[in-house]
């Protein structure tokens, strides 16, 4: 890109759906090598994600905090509340053209040259109201997983037909691995991860591990969960160290037991290579994570939930995850294989170039 011909600073929206961490996930990553790039890149941000999750750009971002999207009310990380989905949904489609015409005269304010919008319908109107190019970056979209979900919901299916022409109608359009539904008119690439920060032997020193200390990561994403199996991880294994993301409010050590705030001081992504197996929800960020670290993963699923199939099956044929009965992990019953999961192996690091080629085809929408 030619920033001169865009002013002395290119500048660009972001609208983030704050539906968990993996859209921020993996717009950080995008916007990391698109730094890269150009170091001088103006970001104005749209979420309700907190600040803190992108404050490795903060020299590069304003932060607009917006309720850009509701995807789904979730009662925990496996569970949708599909009666307060709707209501809400009810609340906020079809889009207040006033909100709208607000959000695209800030954007022509802030003198952005294009949006980028991951799975954020409401960031793809107002680019259209400010006559600016879009850009949605996606491996599932909204009107689909509603069209999925409808026959736990019926009317999930008007939302749908309201929001499919939002995103059918951006300019440019990035789907990333692993896809739900493939798009004719879509650029495809590989999945997008935050890179990683310090080795492994770094991580595992911060932990107060040794290199032949067995590690298994917990992880279930940014939806609140609880652990209710933590004192069988200390009675049954205890030659074993676990660390639990988001299982505390702050660092605490409990015999073989770490326990992570959301908000950690310890990057997910070499947590996730760090460990000799990650247990989780198949969520996008933590499988991008493990493709890209090679890391074992024992994965649990939302029961119904049309995202699954394809996040199952790409976890299952491309980085040898294996899936774990939902209605074992709060329970503990998932431990039973813990052994099993332990002897999977470790698959090759893969060329991780897709955070690359997504940054350079952003930067062409300029």
């Amino acid at each position: 890109m030619n920033s001169a011909s865009v002013g002395a600073r290119p500048t660009i929206g972001v609208f983030v759906s704050p539906h968990g961490f993996g859209h921020a996930s993996r717009t950080h990553a995008i916007l990391e090598r698109m730094l890269e790039i150009e170091p001088i890149l103006q970001i104005e941000l749209f979420t309700r994600i907190p600040k803190w999750f992108f404050s490795s750009l903060s020299d590069n971002i304003d932060f607009h905090e917006l309720d850009c999207d509701l995807g789904l009310v979730q009662s925990d990380a496996l569970r949708v509340n599909y009666d307060a989905t709707l209501a809400d949904l009810s609340d906020r489609l079809p889009f207040d053209p006033t909100e709208v015409r607000r959000l695209g005269q800030q954007l022509r304010r802030l003198d952005c040259q294009s949006v980028l919008c991951d799975i954020a319908p409401l960031g793809l109107v107002t680019a259209r109201a400010a006559q600016l190019p879009s850009v949605l970056v996606e491996n599932f979209t909204w009107d689909w997983i509603y069209e999925g979900l409808a026959l736990q919901a019926p009317a999930l299916s008007n939302y749908a037909r309201l929001l499919r022409p939002i995103f059918q109608n951006a300019d440019l359009h990035i789907q990333t691995q692993p896809i739900c539904q493939v798009v004719a008119t879509a650029r495809q690439i590989g999945p997008i991860a935050r890179a990683f920060r310090r080795s492994v032997k770094e991580t595992r020193a911060t932990l107060g591990l040794k290199q032949s200390n067995p590690m298994v990561f917990i992880s279930m994403g940014g939806t609140k969960t609880h652990f209710p199996f933590t004192e069988q991880l200390k009675s049954r294994f205890p030659g074993i160290h676990f660390v639990i993301s988001g299982a505390s409010n702050k660092v605490r050590k409990d015999q073989n037991v770490t326990l992570l705030p959301v908000r950690c001081p310890l990057h997910h992504p070499d947590l996730v290579r760090a460990a000799d197996l990650v247990i989780g929800k198949a969520g996008y960020s933590t499988i991008a994570e493990v493709y890209a670290s090679g890391t074992p993963f024992g994965y649990f699923v939302r029961e119904d939930y049309p995202e699954m199939a394809p996040l199952g099956a790409f976890a299952e044929q491309t980085i040898g995850g294996k899936p774990l009965a939902p209605d074992h992990f709060a329970n503990g019953l998932w431990l039973d294989q813990l052994p099993e999961l332990l002897a999977l192996k470790r698959q090759p690091a893969p060329d991780a170039a897709a955070a690359v080629r997504c940054a350079e085809l952003i930067w062409a929408s300029f």
